[in-house]
């Protein structure tokens, strides 16, 4: 898209140029703007008003393995869950971000966001749906829909979407507006990685100044989409995050930052009951101490 803009953007330079030569021009000048303009559409909510289709039943081998052999119970379980969290943002959403497709697969190893096919993968494990689960902050049984509700996984991996959709495909490079959120001397790389076996790197614990989790460490894509998952994953991971941002600037920089982004990237009217919007307008309010 923004290669095409700059195109554009040249093509009219060179005919501001040298196209009122004469008077004859002015007529191909005005089909030349009017060419130029259609192709880039005004920014609407509407040119992203499709569902998100879930892809079910599909194996590959690549970009990632994905075993298709979940059952129909897991499946029917997991969608309507996925469903749910889809509709907490404004509808278009997700299309915007480039979540064309939600693929599903067995016992994977947590999600992947697949910039290039627009292909969110997402675990389904088995026998999900079944299971009451012992909460130990109620003790009490809760159903497993209850349990699993605002997946932290899900999250995270559409933080990942949104961030190519509104900063482009380089960010996963280089970043240095992030970067320069964190305290003087900070590296990324040097506090977490898989050789240390880390049981619980992606645990909200606040391990360093700035950061939700040990996992936020590794890179500025992954800090992204922590501070991205606590926002709108699960009721635990939020209150950590208020907390943190609450006693810490730089936790509270980013997710300042971050909704900033949000916003940005989602201007439209139309939003005002959605979750999402709900979410980040606590979220600010309570980072700032209003």
């Amino acid at each position: 898209m923004k290669i095409k803009f700059i195109l554009s953007f040249l093509v009219l330079i060179a005919f501001e140029t040298c196209g009122n030569i004469d008077k004859e021009n002015e007529d191909d000048s005005k089909l030349l703007y009017s060419l130029i303009l259609l192709s880039h559409p005004p920014d609407r909510a509407e040119n992203y008003d499709r569902d998100v289709k879930i892809i079910t039943h599909r194996g590959q081998e690549f970009p990632i393995f994905c075993d298709p052999s979940n059952s129909d119970e897991d499946l029917n379980f997991f969608i309507e869950l996925l469903k749910m969290e889809i509709s907490r943002y404004p509808r278009g959403y997700w299309i915007k971000a480039g979540v064309e497709y939600v693929q599903l697969c067995r016992n994977f190893n947590g999600g992947l966001m697949h910039l290039v096919s627009n292909t969110m993968y997402l675990n389904v494990l088995d026998e999900m749906g079944k299971r009451r689960i012992y909460d130990s902050e109620t003790s009490t049984f809760i159903s497993p829909l209850d349990y699993y509700a605002r997946l932290g996984t899900i999250h995270h991996e559409l933080t990942h979407a949104v961030d190519k959709s509104l900063l482009g495909l380089g960010f996963i490079l280089f970043d240095p507006a992030w970067g320069s959120l964190n305290y003087a001397g900070f590296q990324y790389g040097n506090h977490y990685g898989p050789q240390q076996n880390n049981p619980h790197p992606q645990v909200f614990s606040h391990p360093l100044p700035g950061f939700v989790s040990l996992y936020a460490t590794t890179n500025h894509v992954e800090d992204r989409a922590e501070i991205g998952q606590g926002i709108m994953g699960p009721i635990s991971d939020y209150n950590r995050l208020i907390r943190f941002c609450q006693s810490d600037p730089i936790i509270a920089a980013k997710v300042n930052r971050t909704i900033s982004e949000w916003k940005e990237f989602w201007p439209f009217p139309g939003a005002e009951n959605s979750d999402w919007k709900t979410k980040i307008t606590a979220t600010e309010s309570a980072c700032n101490g209003r």
